[in-house]
């Protein structure tokens, strides 16, 4: 019998709960002085405050689940198992080498362990230049410094900008950006850097919520994305407690594609204190990510700030076109994120589809068509203006390779399938 483990969870100072973990089964206990607070809150819906511990059986795992959404995924998931010397499935002794800075506000601490005093330990070029080229043999983020549990596939690096300068964190110091480089497979799928910048700024454009975005060469192509999970400025600077759709809904992160569907997000809306409008933003997220070839809009890929009954949908982020990673002519063929009525691939997707879909959100049929049509002239027209702008960026060594894979997203993606649902 294996002994028992703990990790004592943060929200900002406030000592929130202790989560175990014996012989496999997760356990979480709140701590009676967040119990006691006037203004506590739960962790998700899923894990209630309540005096007794919250359990986990051998088929309802809701608190590993919580917490094994913290940690990143796939690639990015097996560096870190390999350089810990730990098995990829121990989702525990992740969350004891990464988890003092995860999404949101939460911090895991071992219970001997503290943060220290917040620092900035400045990150020059030629260092993160060398980190990437050490992909994926180490982690970006060196272990002496903040280490993130941030959910998704891609490598991430935590840091903090002061104007146009980049420093790691390093003990409470929470960061303000994430940084991305290149697709770990470029081969697969090159420019990843620069299309993610073009979609996320398309977005920006067609009036949908998102973070501020850029990006920069050191000189590999890096991606730099503001955490809108943090508020403040400086020494005032605090964590805000969200989650990803997976954690709202209480399900495991193997699921965030097969339960990707419109019922789930019926499902989110009616968590939401703003319904009408979270509809409507979910509904504009559904059509953009059709008519830009985004085929991983999953359910990880939406966050919330959760604060007990005060459920509010956050800017969309990871928004990218993804078909045109496809064999060539292939591209129609590629799976939706969720299927739209009988459409499970981008060819089949039909107006009628779309309009189907805002139905089931609770959304008039006016106010969707109204909304669609909306979208389709203005990701065509201002996609159409914002690769003029790329076309005049200064040289770098990638960019012919980047303004052929941004007119394929603009002709092969974005023209073709807003033709397709137009009146």
């Amino acid at each position: 019998m294996s002994a028992e483990r703990a990790l004592n969870v943060f929200i900002n100072a406030a000592h929130v709960a202790i989560v175990f973990e014996n012989n496999g089964l997760w356990r979480l206990s709140y701590q009676q002085s967040w119990l006691a607070a006037q203004d506590a809150y739960p962790l998700a819906p899923s894990l209630p405050l309540q005096e007794h511990a919250l359990i986990d059986t051998g088929s309802q795992r809701p608190v590993q689940w919580f917490f094994d959404n913290l940690l990143p995924e796939e690639g990015a998931r097996e560096l870190l198992a390999r350089e810990a010397r730990v098995d990829v499935e121990d989702a525990f002794s992740l969350l004891e080498l990464i988890g003092a800075e995860s999404a949101g506000a939460i911090t895991l601490l071992a219970p001997e362990q503290s943060l220290g005093a917040p620092k900035l330990e400045l990150l020059t070029t030629e260092e993160l230049s060398e980190r990437i080229q050490n992909l994926p043999r180490s982690p970006l983020n060196q272990r002496s410094r903040k280490r993130m549990s941030l959910a998704g596939a891609q490598h991430k690096m935590l840091i903090v900008m002061d104007g146009e300068v980049m420093y790691e964190p390093i003990g409470s110091m929470p960061s303000t950006h994430i940084l991305k480089p290149e697709h770990q497979q470029p081969e697969l799928y090159p420019f990843t850097v620069r299309n993610e910048h073009f979609v996320m700024s398309l977005a920006e454009r067609c009036d949908l919520s998102v973070p501020k975005v850029t990006t920069r060469y050191v000189p590999q192509a890096c991606y730099i994305v503001e955490r809108f999970d943090r508020e403040g400025v400086g020494t005032t600077l605090s964590r805000v407690h969200t989650l990803d759709a997976c954690q709202l809904l209480g399900i495991a992160a193997y699921r965030k594609y097969t339960a990707s569907n419109v019922s789930a997000l019926r499902r989110l809306v009616e968590l939401c204190r703003a319904k009408a409008a979270t509809a409507l933003q979910l509904y504009r997220w559904i059509v953009f990510n059709f008519l830009v070839g985004n085929g991983d809009a999953h359910l990880k890929n939406l966050s919330f700030r959760f604060e007990g009954k005060a459920i509010r949908l956050l800017p969309h982020y990871d928004l990218l076109c993804t078909v045109i990673y496809e064999k060539q002519g292939e591209h129609g063929y590629a799976e939706l994120s969720q299927p739209l009525g009988r459409a499970k691939r981008f060819a089949e997707v039909r107006r009628a589809d779309l309009i189907d879909a805002a139905a089931e959100l609770g959304l008039p049929a006016v106010i969707a068509t109204r909304e669609l049509d909306k979208l389709i002239d203005k990701v065509t027209t201002q996609g159409e203006q914002l690769l003029e702008t790329f076309e005049q960026l200064p040289p770098n060594a990638s960019k012919a390779g980047e303004l052929r894979m941004l007119r394929q997203i603009f002709y092969l993606a974005i023209s073709e399938f807003s033709q397709q649902v137009k009146k």
